[in-house]
């Protein structure tokens, strides 16, 4: 896609495919699924529900983790709690629920095996008909062990997704070729940077790469907007 069809694109100025809900997005973290598929979730045609595996047990009295502790929080329970109130609030500005699962990042014992992690996701998609996973490009060790949970166990009967992932793709990739852009209007777009700015203990962290939300749009200009493969 060249440059000035994929910003045609990205502004809602040629068709691209809507997400038609039930949907639900699953993220790693308390802001993977925002950061990456904000727009999309903004323009769905019907209910979307954003589900965190790892958004942490804000009752955890463990002594924060090297990345929560850098974003200024004492102990994991801190973090969640904080964390958990921001995704909160960038899903309202979205449209979506937000859903979160008690277990714990790559800093902290996980909290379960992958038996009843499995249980506790299959059960909180409930009815989505459209399920996006992360897809690309796979950096965080949480990611790849969620991403391969999921093609351990598959979904079947419903439609799956694999997400470009931000803010890792427009940092550190070129982007990878033929995946689908999704639709949204310029309005949209502004819903997610709008949402994005919901995560303020984490921005200062992620914009020591560089202006993260700015590096994020420029990507995604380029592309038509925010990217899926289908299964």
């Amino acid at each position: 896609m060249g440059r000035l069809a994929g910003a045609c694109r990205w502004l809602g100025l040629r068709s691209a495919e809507p997400l038609e809900g039930p949907v639900a997005v699953v993220s790693p973290h308390l802001d993977d699924g925002v950061l990456s598929l904000g727009a999309a979730i903004a323009s769905a045609r019907g209910d979307v529900r954003v589900v965190t595996v790892l958004a942490g047990d804000p009752e955890s009295g463990l002594p924060a983790g090297d990345w929560d502790e850098r974003s200024g929080f004492r102990t994991a329970g801190e973090a969640a709690d904080a964390r958990r109130a921001e995704d909160r609030l960038a899903c309202r500005d979205l449209g979506a629920e937000p859903v979160w699962l008690p277990f714990a990042d790559h800093q902290y014992p996980r909290g379960g095996g992958d038996d009843e992690i499995w249980e506790r996701l299959t059960e909180a998609l409930g009815g989505a008909e459209t399920v996006l996973v992360p897809g690309y490009p796979l950096m965080h060790e949480d990611h790849v062990w969620l991403a391969a949970l999921v093609r351990k166990r598959g979904l079947p009967g419903r439609r799956v997704g694999r997400y470009v992932e931000q803010p890792y793709a427009a940092a550190w990739t070129p982007g990878p070729d033929g995946w689908t852009p999704l639709g949204a209007s310029a309005r949209q777009r502004l819903a997610k940077l709008r949402a994005c700015r919901r995560y303020s203990s984490q921005l200062p962290l992620l914009n020591e790469q560089g202006a993260t939300l700015s590096r994020v749009t420029r990507y995604e200009g380029a592309r038509g907007g925010e990217c899926v493969s289908w299964d």
